[in-house]
């Protein structure tokens, strides 16, 4: 009985080499054909659920899975994750969105057409980087806001921000946060979210991937398909995202994900192994200390004309927030 015991793990990893090998050539041969014009791209979500898969069962083979092979594979993911994601930037057409309603009558008038434009436009924002599309260097501002036009299929990047919020409307692709201190964050990424050396900020956001490395003391309210990530991380606290904010709402069904497949619970820490005892290096968020932010205050910064109306929101609304 001990032999068959002690050969178990061997076995279990004999079975899990052969299966990710398996269904990382699939994939692999998937984005070759796409790459040929071999077939069609609507395949791109039958991709992404390969990959989402892959990860799945890296996640369920951590308990005998050597580290060495644990960060091996999770690298084969991630540079899966970066093809397809390349791949479709390239080759699926771009859509642009808008938030909120556009005037359906076209002006008759220049000076109605300037008035019409003044009061639907949203403001200016401040300059980005990165292509347009992240903010660097900044502090103490409260609107860093992405229309979801500019975030759109877009690899966004967060760097060195202090004491700020930032609003990222729409469906970025990825989104890399690196070096933020007292922040907090809003976004829906449809493939992954990476998060680097941060401190005492609050994320607030949804993905199919969520990587944590050398962050300490901050709090995610997440929704994520496969699991959460954290390496080289201390005083994590998670709990589920809820849709009560409109914007991550209606970026949340535009990114067509599925509320009632939210694996938040399942946070696999690279510095702790033992599948007996949690990890000392993060915990949920008991539900009665559960105080998520909403980004729906931001609404009237996006759309001043808002300020005109007695309210954009639905009788009730904020009941129970």
């Amino acid at each position: 009985m001990e032999s068959a015991t002690a050969e178990e793990p061997i076995n279990q990893k004999s079975s899990f080499d052969l299966s990710f090998k398996t269904k990382s050539k699939e994939i692999n041969d998937m984005l070759i054909d796409i790459e040929n014009k071999s077939i069609k791209t609507d395949n791109f979500h039958d991709i992404l659920q390969k990959i989402n898969e892959l990860q799945e069962l890296l996640n369920d083979s951590k308990t005998f899975l050597p580290a060495y092979n644990m960060k091996k594979c999770s690298d084969e993911i991630k540079d899966i994750t970066k093809r397809y994601e390349q791949l479709h930037v390239k080759l699926q057409p771009k859509k642009k969105f808008t938030f909120g309603k556009q005037p359906t009558r076209q002006p008759t008038t220049p000076e109605a057409k300037a008035k019409a434009e003044e009061k639907f436009e949203p403001i200016s924002e401040p300059k980005v980087y990165k292509e347009d599309c992240g903010f660097k260097n900044r502090s103490d501002e409260n609107h860093l806001i992405l229309k979801e036009d500019e975030s759109f299929m877009k690899d966004v990047a967060l760097d060195t921000l202090t004491n700020c919020i930032v609003l990222i409307c729409g469906t970025p692709s990825t989104v890399r946060a690196t070096s933020l201190t007292q922040c907090h964050v809003y976004v829906c990424a449809t493939t992954s979210i990476f998060i680097e050396n941060c401190k005492d900020s609050v994320f607030i956001c949804a993905s199919q991937q969520l990587r944590i490395h050398d962050t300490f003391d901050t709090s995610f309210y997440i929704y994520v398909t496969s699991s959460a990530i954290i390496e080289n991380s201390k005083q994590l606290q998670f709990a589920p995202l809820s849709l009560k904010g409109l914007i991550l709402k209606k970026a949340f069904e535009m990114a067509k994900f599925d509320e009632s497949k939210n694996n938040w619970k399942i946070v696999n820490d690279f510095d702790w192994l033992s599948s007996y005892e949690p990890s000392p290096n993060w915990c949920e968020i008991p539900e009665q200390e559960r105080k998520q932010p909403y980004e729906d205050n931001m609404l009237l910064y996006l759309y001043p004309a808002l300020l005109n109306q007695e309210s954009i929101f639905p009788a009730g609304y904020y009941d129970n927030k």
